[in-house]
């Protein structure tokens, strides 16, 4: 949706437009509960996120200033409440990259009989993608918060740090730390080949 069209859409939702609220809501809903599964790291959990961050759109709709983009606002309200979410199933459990080598390397597969018949290029997705969930898990949540704008969404640092309130020098550091304990982790762990 184009700027203009969602500034009108966000001024006739503040004055109590249900079906303009509704296409507000609609234009972020996807990239909130994009950004709330990888935090918190499974599909139930990233729902009941998203719907609490929604209804925080809603609720504080009418305090959004244009004075950045809808997104950003948007980015930021969601962040934030990620960052501090609580009811996860990995904020009760948490992870640590210690705690997961140790379960890699207890092994999962009994047998190797168990993957007779399985498409190894299907297995070999699912496992990166599975890896790289868990380990998402392990950082920190502020940490985790930065690498997924970063490197998944690749936002630059000066928006990131306008959406996380803190400096661009700030998430630049945390940024390269995040990175370097996910390849030292990957390249050890979770590697197809070699030895990982």
């Amino acid at each position: 949706m184009r700027k203009e069209e969602l500034d009108i859409f966000i001024k006739q939702a503040v004055e109590g437009d249900k079906i303009a609220l509704e296409k507000v809501l609609m234009e972020v809903n996807d990239f909130v509960f994009n950004l709330s599964l990888r935090m918190l790291g499974n599909i139930s959990d990233a729902q009941d996120a998203t719907q609490d961050i929604l209804m925080k759109i809603m609720m504080k709709l009418s305090t959004f200033q244009n004075q950045s983009h809808f997104h950003t606002w948007v980015y930021r309200l969601a962040s934030h409440y990620l960052i501090d979410y609580k009811k996860s199933m990995f904020a009760k459990h948490p992870l640590s990259f210690e705690f997961y080598a140790n379960d890699i390397q207890a092994g999962y597969i009994d047998s190797p009989e168990e993957l007779i018949g399985l498409n190894k290029e299907i297995l070999a997705k699912e496992l990166k993608l599975s890896c790289t969930n868990v380990m998402l898990q392990c950082l920190d949540p502020m940490s985790r918060c930065v690498f997924i704008l970063g490197t998944m969404f690749k936002i630059n640092s000066q928006l990131a740090s306008e959406i996380l309130d803190i400096s661009a020098q700030n998430y630049r550091q945390i940024l390269s730390r995040s990175r370097k304990k996910m390849r030292q982790f990957l390249s050890e762990y979770c590697g197809l080949s070699g030895s990982g």
